[in-house]
């Protein structure tokens, strides 16, 4: 499979696999409590499908051409949680100095439906991080790097990924998007972060539990 193929079919599943949830809700408005069940096998289902689509192509995207180690993987997941969470406390702290409210409406809203059906947090730290790495970083900006250049290419994926999360944090997320860019850039593996983005969203419903 070519890899202009097999990122079209990648993001043609992926929306397919965002929309789907909406469209049975829609359909069947009597399932009730039951959409977030089929939300998260529907996530968890998606994620193992285009990680498997992910590999069907035999030729990797420039950023791929000199991987680094996997212990190398493991050191800039890790360094990379560390750095995600620091940037985000540095930008909500300042963006609360400027008067901007810092709630964010779909991590709320997320974390709710959480609390109350347990089972959704897989979608939440492992069906979406998955998913969006995937979309994001290995299809767009992988896609966009030997067109705009590295920085352009990561600037338009990241900016992709802000706008996808409908949350009024632009900023926000599409300096998490950078730094996804950056840390898949540096070691040449889309494991990395994705595991960054994985233990961030985990570290999130840890402290829902927590309190």
């Amino acid at each position: 499979m070519s890899n202009r193929r097999q990122s079209l079919l990648i993001l043609i599943v992926y929306f397919i696999i965002y929309a789907l949830p909406s469209v049975l809700t829609a359909a069947f408005q009597n399932l009730g409590s039951q959409v977030f069940l089929i939300q998260t096998l529907d996530y968890l289902i998606g994620a193992v499908v285009l990680l498997w689509l992910a590999t069907r192509s035999p030729k990797s995207n420039p950023i791929e051409s000199q991987p680094q180690s996997w212990l190398k993987v493991l050191f800039w997941s890790i360094a990379g949680l560390v750095v995600a969470i620091v940037g985000q406390l540095v930008i909500l702290q300042i963006t609360q100095w400027l008067g901007y409210s810092t709630a964010s409406t779909n991590t709320t809203t997320l974390l709710t439906v959480g609390q109350k059906y347990p089972f959704f947090f897989l979608a939440i730290f492992v069906g979406a991080p998955i998913m969006e790495e995937i979309v994001f970083r290995k299809v767009l900006f992988g896609n966009f790097t030997p067109m705009l250049g590295t920085v352009g290419a990561a600037l338009i994926a990241s900016l992709l990924f802000s706008f996808a999360h409908a949350d009024g944090h632009i900023v926000l997320y599409a300096c998490l998007g950078l730094w996804f860019c950056w840390l898949y850039r540096h070691t040449g593996r889309i494991q990395t972060s994705m595991f960054a983005h994985i233990l961030m969203n985990a570290l999130i419903v840890v402290q829902v539990f927590l309190h």
